[in-house]
């Protein structure tokens, strides 16, 4: 009636059967129920996010997202929804949803252990794997991507240094059957059957492997009808085309796996994949290198992609970056690399990192539908925002800790909202997969939410710029460095299954005193080469950790 108020509370939600909804709807009909509910759904999410905490002097360029919104995007919308409005699925990506569960190593370790099993389920008995699937059940597709299957070793060996779990690699998973690909045939949408082989993950990653190692005539790893640029899909599809991306990407796989292979006693297979690793480093240095920088990789042809004599796409910054990241380049060549990458790519003034350039348009070749889009749009020479974090994470692997952090915070979508230009016009608290170059749509946010680069934000936000990790579940890691516009920082974590925190503070000379030093609870440790290792004791308690870089 007039001047009457009424509340109205819209439940959203999912249950078994009418009974079951109304059961709920009376129960949350009780005095103060409601608001009990609401709060208590609010604490879970404030109790999970705040596991990680960080005060650093860019403040709400990259603070807010750290301390919420990029796990929250990472859970929420990656792993539990898998949709958004720029793309609506449900669909699990082989190679997605294992980055983005290993982004939440330190608020649960938990979730990337049941992810990783889960895409071991989806390997087929060749070693192949689906590239996408539909729960439940496993109906999708199988195709000749490159390096969907690479993914679970990467996982595993990322996952168990972090964690110390070395029984994941016992736990027994079965494979997928399922019709073959034809000659010609691209992929095929199929609902696989599960195989009456099973076997541990060691054995699922080591079969990855092993699919991987075919090479072509210059020594590199096969394209397929993709790498991990799935626009570039005729490349190399009729079974010819190489890729230099691949090659650094399998380099740093074997790398990390190979030493499980030692610690298990299957000392044959380490040694065949260390020789295969090597033969990698000298086929990359001898026709992956193009005198500036590395090459993308080569058509069925031959011809050369990403090379300064291309006509477009005359250089990758995907390629560039793993040449840091992988180890297996030469420092010197790294840092042409990548000086070559903030020559070409980098645009700080609108906070930029484009994949390639120049775009594809008017070349006669073909190197799949990338060249469907409009130069500068998405992977065709916009800023592809996956990609662009592993730049930034190169950069603070070189010691390039200021542009590190200056393209960081560029790359922020709250910068981007914050921008005079008023170009963004997608929302500020979220990862955006992509960012328009062309002309007309300069500095405008492509799909957000469903975006694997949100975690690979926050990975390279807290791992490589602020040098905190976690190994072996038992020791926090703290690489002691500090960009020089900053004075210091702060990093609270409180790990998983810990019922104390851990206040890192980060700091200079003029603000800490002279001298190299590190300190737990006022108590001196030691600090190796800027590195401290501090055990990670189960008291309860809360202990403050002072480094001086």
């Amino acid at each position: 009636g007039p001047g009457e108020t009424r509340a109205c509370a819209f439940l959203l939600g999912e249950a078994p059967g009418a009974d079951a909804i109304a059961a709920r709807v009376a129960k949350l009909r009780g005095p103060g129920a409601l608001a009990a509910a609401r709060d208590q759904v609010a604490s879970r999410w404030s109790e999970w996010l705040g596991r990680v905490r960080i005060e650093t002097p860019a403040g709400p360029s990259l603070d807010p997202l750290a301390n919420g919104w990029l796990a929250y995007q990472v859970l929420a919308c990656r792993l539990w929804a898998r949709t958004a409005f720029y793309q609506s699925g449900g669909a699990f990506g082989f190679r997605d949803q294992l980055q983005d569960a290993v982004a939440l190593l330190a608020f649960d370790p938990g979730i990337a252990r049941g992810q990783i099993l889960l895409h071991a389920a989806r390997q087929f008995v060749e070693g192949d794997v689906l590239h996408w699937w539909h729960p439940p059940g496993a109906r999708g597709i199988r195709t000749r991507f490159a390096d969907d299957l690479l993914w679970l070793p990467w996982a595993a060996t990322t996952y168990l240094k972090a964690t110390g779990d070395a029984g994941i690699l016992d736990e027994r998973v079965p494979f997928l059957t399922g019709r073959a690909l034809e000659p010609g045939e691209d992929e095929a949408f199929l609902e696989p059957g599960t195989s009456d082989e099973t076997a541990d993950l060691y054995q699922h990653c080591c079969r990855a492997i092993e699919r991987s190692l075919p090479v072509g005539r210059h020594g590199l790893p096969l394209f397929g009808t993709g790498d991990w640029n799935d626009g570039m899909n005729r490349a190399g599809r009729e079974g010819r085309g190489e890729s230099v991306w691949m090659g650094f990407f399998l380099y740093a796989v074997i790398d990390a796996f190979a030493p499980l292979c030692e610690r298990r006693g299957d000392a044959g297979r380490a040694a065949r994949l260390r020789a295969h690793q090597e033969r990698l480093r000298e086929a990359i240095e001898r026709d992956g290198w193009d005198g500036e920088w590395y090459r993308r990789g080569f058509y069925d042809d031959g011809t050369p992609i990403g090379s300064r004599d291309s006509d477009e796409c005359r250089i990758d910054a995907l390629v560039q970056a793993w040449a840091v990241l992988s180890g297996a380049a030469p420092r010197d060549r790294c840092e042409q690399a990548m000086d070559a990458v903030e020559r070409e790519l980098v645009d700080r003034e609108r906070g930029m990192v484009r994949l390639l350039a120049p775009p594809f348009d008017r070349t006669p070749r073909d190197p799949g539908y990338i060249k469907g889009y409009l130069p500068g749009v998405r992977e065709n020479g916009g800023q592809y925002t996956h990609a662009a974090m592993w730049v930034v994470a190169a950069m603070a692997r070189l010691g390039r800790r200021d542009q590190a952090t200056q393209l960081l915070r560029g790359l922020s979508p709250v910068s981007h909202g914050m921008s005079a230009l008023g170009a963004y016009q997608v929302e500020p608290y979220v990862v955006a997969a992509d960012v328009y170059a062309n002309p007309q749509h300069m500095g405008r946010g492509g799909w957000t939410w469903y975006t694997g680069s949100a975690g690979w934000m926050l990975r390279v936000l807290l791992e490589e710029l602020l040098g905190v990790s976690i190994e072996d579940g038992r020791t926090l890691v703290l690489r002691a460095a500090c960009p020089r516009e900053w004075p210091g920082f702060r990093v609270r974590l409180r790990p998983f299954g810990r019922a104390g925190t851990w206040d890192v503070e980060v700091g200079r000379g003029d603000e800490m005193g002279a001298g190299p030093r590190a300190t737990v609870d006022g108590r001196p440790v030691a600090l190796a080469d800027g590195v401290a290792r501090i055990p990670l004791v189960e008291d309860g308690l809360d202990h403050r950790v002072e480094i001086h870089c």
